[in-house]
């Protein structure tokens, strides 16, 4: 018998950081959703699921990804209305990836990539603006979302001291 795969929508759920919708977690019944700071945010933890995704870590690293991009256009002060036209086609691109059967999960990276994309449409940004927001961007999300629950942490190599260059 083979093990149960986990949820992918349980997974991009936990990923955004909102509480389990099935109430069968462990703890207190009570507990309330994450507060949302800001109108972007607020679109964001309402999604109650995001179709076309089917790994749970890559559902998973998509929820957080979207979470970090909420609270960046809410510090931006962008309307909710911009959340709200960035899920509908992160939905619409889910699906379709999802379609075309390409042997990988849509993951935090595609999102990042379409983020970096409406970005460079509606401000008109530079290609090398742009490839120093995605570099940066990517950095901050693989540095948020690893491990993911139940992953390992890759061990860190120690900061290598600096050569001490002596005068002779």
């Amino acid at each position: 018998m083979s093990a149960a795969k986990a949820d992918p929508q349980r997974a991009f759920r936990a990923g955004l950081g909102a509480c389990d919708l099935d109430g069968d977690r462990e703890g207190l019944a009570d507990t309330s959703p994450p507060r949302a700071m800001g109108p972007n945010e607020a679109v964001v933890l309402a999604m109650r699921r995001l179709p076309g995704v089917n790994d749970p870590k890559a559902a998973f690293e998509t929820g957080r990804a979207l979470r970090i991009l909420a609270k960046l256009l809410d510090e931006a002060g962008a309307p909710g209305r911009v959340s709200e036209q960035f899920r509908d086609n992160l939905v619409a691109a889910a699906i379709a990836h999802a379609g075309r059967k390409p042997g990988r999960p849509w993951n935090a990276e595609d999102t990042m990539a379409m983020f970096v994309e409406l970005f460079r449409r509606v401000c008109a940004a530079s290609e090398a603006d742009c490839a120093m927001i995605e570099r940066r961007l990517l950095s901050w999300v693989r540095e948020e979302l690893r491990p993911w629950p139940g992953g390992r942490r890759a061990a860190r190599k120690p900061a290598r001291a600096p050569a001490l260059h002596l005068a002779a």
